[in-house]
């Protein structure tokens, strides 16, 4: 195959070309090396034939999403440039192997994952995709090549900037290919119909190949012919469900299904045949690690990349031309990898936290110049403006806050004249009479009452712009340890962390505080969660970088304050949770988004905290 570029280019004076690696269907892999960092990065080269201009277009707002997803099983992307003859993306380097490759060794060696070992890989794909669906981001052409998995054992889901683009294009040759037997139907119609109902399609495609050995092509064979059990069968249909509606509604759906039928210790789940999960590395997956949510946090559900400057104008020579600006994203990404930094805020430390995940958080406003921070490893601390490193990003929210109070006030002029205008109608209207005298008071009362109402989005956007303030804070509960007995002949019950006892109650999903406390908790539990004990420290720090999630919740309501009491397991999954303010439909909506957060584990088999936050 012929290189597009050669050995020793240096694309956006700073990544120099090392080796092609390998051809694809939609342009060249090379290896390169940052030369400020010294670090590998994959770069991908695309002729620029294969774009029309709306293809471009689609690429630069794919890429502002991608760029902004961090979380260990999401593969980073750091930035696309553009020049006259080809287009390159730069991405994390991964030495591993993608998912296509291991499955076709099986294939050709006739054999094929455990059910536990499919579930190994699956679960970590589910997790990229609950992440990336926080975050409005979609994958859309999920398929075996679009999963890696490295040397160390880390399973990583990429291609998100690319993915719908290969949908759009009715020319791509992976539509003749097995790849398109993963993707939804919708999708295969129209990239602008791709949502999470979407991403569970190919999730179902991909783990009946991992199981099966064999491709997702039509007519399926039913798992259970091949000697799994009927829950698989149900799981596997209801994922590839042709009308999305009939689907599991996301990915961790998918994997709380997939996870029950692991943990269940049926024959009827291990099929005749050879099985082989030995990849040479390790891949068995912790679903309740918080390093998951300790990764996902630092973008705290943000719609799309940094605020990003526009692109350059002609003037700019060929090799600088950038569509998004990769010095820019790859300084935040390659600095110190360590999660080096305390944030210190509303007198509570934050953290810790790696250079990216800082900037990040310093660029959309939730890190101010006047906060505390420390270096862990040296102990110093001062302020964010002192430290000198962070200027840059001060001043780049700075212009954007700066722009976006522009943007309020003039909205707020145009308002007030809105209600002048409505003031001098009602005056004329009381020369009429009474009648219209109460008509355009009825009138006036609404539109004031619709200025004040905000929506859920625009009560995120007011968050993120500062206009939104957050106090927040946590207190442990009495009864932490809850009630105990032994574990001695209790079959564990799949659910991870919590026992029967306390009058015969389960641990299910769902519950309430009260609930949860009122359960008994086994010693077996105790002595399998580890770590050390919970501080109320940890759980401010966990819940204010999820703060995010609850905005949304409250959005028409008309509460400041919310309260919340939560049980969290020594596992680190939430027991219970109960919320004191608010309508059924706020206390539900802040109660689901707090059981999808997790916490590290701890040697209580149970901890009792109160955290509430408030608006001002």
């Amino acid at each position: 195959m012929q290189q597009i570029i050669s050995k020793g280019t240096i694309l956006s004076d700073r990544f120099v070309i090392e080796a092609l690696e390998n051809q694809g269907d939609m342009g060249q892999v090379y290896k390169a090396q940052d030369s400020k960092t010294q670090k590998l990065v994959a770069v991908r080269v695309i002729p620029k034939t294969l774009f029309s201009p709306a293809d471009l277009e689609h690429l630069k707002a794919r890429m502002q999403q991608a760029s902004a997803l961090m979380h260990r099983n999401v593969r980073v992307t750091f930035g696309m440039g553009v020049k006259d003859d080809y287009i390159f993306i730069a991405a994390e380097w991964i030495d591993g192997q993608n998912l296509q490759t291991l499955l076709k060794k099986r294939t050709d060696s006739d054999k094929r994952f455990s059910f536990k070992g499919a579930y190994s890989i699956i679960g970590h794909v589910c997790n990229a995709l609950t992440y990336a669906h926080e975050n409005q981001c979609y994958h859309g052409a999920l398929n075996p090549r679009s999963i890696l998995v490295n040397t160390a054992g880390r399973v990583k889901v990429h291609d998100w900037a690319l993915s719908t683009i290969r949908i759009n294009k009715l020319d791509y040759p992976g539509r003749k290919k097995i790849e398109a037997a993963y993707w939804s139907p919708e999708a295969l119609k129209s990239p602008k119909a791709v949502s999470s109902r979407s991403d569970v399609f190919s999730l179902g495609a991909l783990f009946y190949s991992l199981i099966t050995g064999r491709a997702p092509q039509r007519p399926l064979t039913a798992p259970s012919k091949l000697g799994f059990s009927a829950e698989v069968d149900n799981i596997v249909a209801r994922c590839m469900a042709a009308d999305p509606k009939q689907r599991f509604r996301n990915a961790s759906e998918v994997k709380q299904a997939i996870k029950q039928l692991a943990t269940t210790e049926k024959t009827s789940l291990v099929p005749p045949g050879r099985v082989d999960d030995d990849l040479g590395i390790d891949i068995d997956i912790d679903f309740d690690a918080a390093e998951d949510e300790r990764v996902a946090t630092a973008s705290k559900g943000m719609m799309g990349a940094p605020d990003l400057p526009p692109p350059p104008g002609k003037s700019i020579g060929d090799d600088r031309a950038s569509t998004i600006d990769m010095g820019a994203i790859l300084a935040n990404s390659t600095q110190n990898d360590s999660a080096r930094w305390m944030v210190q805020k509303d007198k509570f430390d934050h953290g810790p936290f790696n250079d990216r995940e800082l900037i990040q958080m310093i660029l959309i406003g939730e890190v101010l110049g006047n906060h505390g921070l420390t270096n862990m490893d040296t102990g110093e601390r001062k302020p964010v403006r002192a430290w000198g490193d962070f200027d840059s990003y001060l001043e780049r929210y700075r212009i954007k806050k700066q722009k976006q109070d522009e943007q309020a006030a003039l909205e707020k002029t145009e308002k007030a004249e809105t209600r002048g205008n409505i003031f001098k109608l009602l005056v004329a209207a009381s020369v009429l009479g009474v009648i219209g005298l109460v008509v355009g008071g009825y009138f006036l009362t609404r539109t004031l009452r619709q200025e004040k109402q905000l929506g859920p989005d625009e009560m995120v956007n007011a968050f993120d712009s500062g206009e939104i303030q957050i106090k927040m804070g946590s207190s442990l509960n009495k009864g932490t340890a809850g009630k105990r007995r032994s574990s001695k002949g209790r079959r564990h019950s799949g659910g991870g962390g919590s026992g029967s006892g306390g009058g015969g109650k389960e641990f299910v999903d769902g519950m309430s505080y009260e609930e949860a406390m009122n359960m008994g908790v086994s010693l077996g539990d105790l002595n399998a969660s580890g770590g050390r004990r919970l501080t109320a420290d940890d759980i401010n720090a966990i819940m204010s970088r999820n703060v995010r999630k609850f905005i949304p919740c409250i959005a028409g309501e008309n509460v400041k304050r919310v309260d919340m009491n939560i049980a969290v397991a020594g596992d680190g999954r939430i027991m219970g949770v109960s919320v004191k303010q608010g309508s059924p439909k706020m206390q539900n909506c802040i109660q689901r988004k707090t059981r999808s957060i997790k916490f590290p584990a701890s040697n209580q088999a149970r901890t009792a905290t109160t955290w509430y936050f408030e608006l001002y």
